[in-house]
């Protein structure tokens, strides 16, 4: 999915898993027990944010496009989000007790934000992912955190206050993690035609795997599966920062920019095929290697035709000593041929300047091919999506 959509997803699995977790805590603890006192407070916060941390697992699945594997992911999350809630809630409360003030718990909050942002990182073993993470966590953890006890006063201190508090709670933290995935991004793919095109995908982890296996980041299945291998190329972070795309000996191949590769270093705008899709690569910091650009392929030189120089043929040179006064000798005409008439004066010859024809004019170009439907919204042509009989717009991420 997009970017726009990715976040938003972030925001509503978060705030519904929030929803969730405090629905279960209610039921469970706080009814029964009567009382907010430390450990119903510990239990309430474990479950909200492990419920919070299994939500944001599955916008990775919702991406992707299917959830195989997301079993796992959600677990491990899962576990995280229950540590960092339970770490959270207890801290916060503690400390609330020695300092009866509102803004102390929000130090617990922003600790339940940090253990949520960060166990996805942990998980793809991505040292990018885990500090983005723990900087979307923290400030989400914060701000909701902020309002967690207005909302509860304001509403009036019972169930209903308890769950619209926890869900702008849940909603903060998984918008702000969405938003520092995005926002400090380094490069990222784009499909632009195949399976879903539209899709974006961030490379925040060291190798990402195209192709149709379940544990390919990037899934291309259905229409997008034709050609294209379980696991087709992955797409390698080297240490100097520069993109490394690698074909894993696929049968129909990889092709960068139309032309097949077994390795190949991705610059900014490169487009990868494999099989029908084509994904193009962008990155937000251009790398320019120490070599001076020597990663770049070469572009085929133009062969421009040479001018012929026009020079003017100088008046013949007679030889010292040969210079007579009087007209020049007539050679003697060879026998047979035709005898010259009586001479003219000679007669100054004018060169009539003719005005330059028109040019014929220039032939139209060749179109690139059928321009898309335009988008209702901003008229600008969009991208058929083949076999749908749809267009996508890449400015507004409409489907019409």
């Amino acid at each position: 999915m997009s970017f726009y959509r990715l976040i938003f997803y972030h925001a509503m699995l978060g705030g519904w898993a929030a929803f969730f977790g405090w629905l279960v805590s209610e039921v469970f603890l706080l009814r029964r027990s009567g009382d907010l006192g430390t450990l119903p407070v510990f239990f309430t916060s474990a479950l909200v944010g492990a419920a919070i941390g299994a939500g944001i697992a599955l916008v990775t699945a919702v991406a992707n496009g299917h959830f195989k594997g997301v079993v796992v992911r959600s677990v491990f999350c899962l576990a995280g989000g229950f540590a960092g809630g339970a770490m959270g809630g207890l801290i916060g409360n503690v400390i609330y007790s020695v300092l009866p003030y509102s803004i102390v718990r929000v130090l617990g909050w922003m600790l339940m934000g940090l253990g949520i942002g960060g166990v996805e990182g942990l998980f793809d073993r991505s040292v990018k992912k885990i500090r983005n993470g723990l900087i979307g966590g923290a400030i989400g953890g914060f701000l909701g955190g902020l309002c967690f006890d207005p909302v509860v006063r304001f509403v009036g201190g019972n169930m209903s206050g308890r769950a619209i508090a926890f869900v702008i709670l849940g909603m903060c933290i998984g918008l702000f993690i969405g938003l520092a995935q995005i926002i400090l991004r380094e490069a990222w793919l784009t499909v632009e035609q195949g399976f879903r095109p539209g899709r974006q995908f961030v490379l925040n982890i060291p190798v990402t795997i195209l192709g149709t296996s379940e544990k390919a980041q990037l899934s291309f299945i259905a229409y997008g599966a034709k050609g294209v291998e379980p696991i087709h190329l992955r797409i390698e972070q080297q240490p100097d920062g520069h993109f490394l795309v690698r074909d894993n000996g696929s049968r129909t191949g990889t092709f960068v920019n139309g032309r097949r590769v077994q390795e190949e270093v991705l610059h900014h705008d490169d487009v990868i095929q494999l099989g029908p899709n084509l994904v193009r690569f962008r990155e937000a910091v251009r790398h320019v290697s120490a070599d001076g650009g020597a990663r770049r392929r070469p572009q085929p030189a133009v062969a421009l035709p040479e001018a012929t120089p026009i020079m003017a043929t100088p008046p013949p040179v007679p030889a010292p000593g040969a210079i007579k006064s009087g007209p020049p000798p007539v050679p003697a005409p060879a026998s047979g041929a035709i005898k010259p008439g009586p001479a003219r004066a000679p007669v100054a010859q004018q060169v009539a300047i003719q005005p330059a024809a028109a040019a014929p004019p220039a032939p139209k170009p060749a179109s690139a091919g059928p321009r898309g439907k335009p988008c209702p919204k901003c008229a600008k042509p969009g991208t058929p999506i083949p076999g749908t009989g749809h267009h996508l717009c890449m400015s507004c991420d409409l489907k019409y």
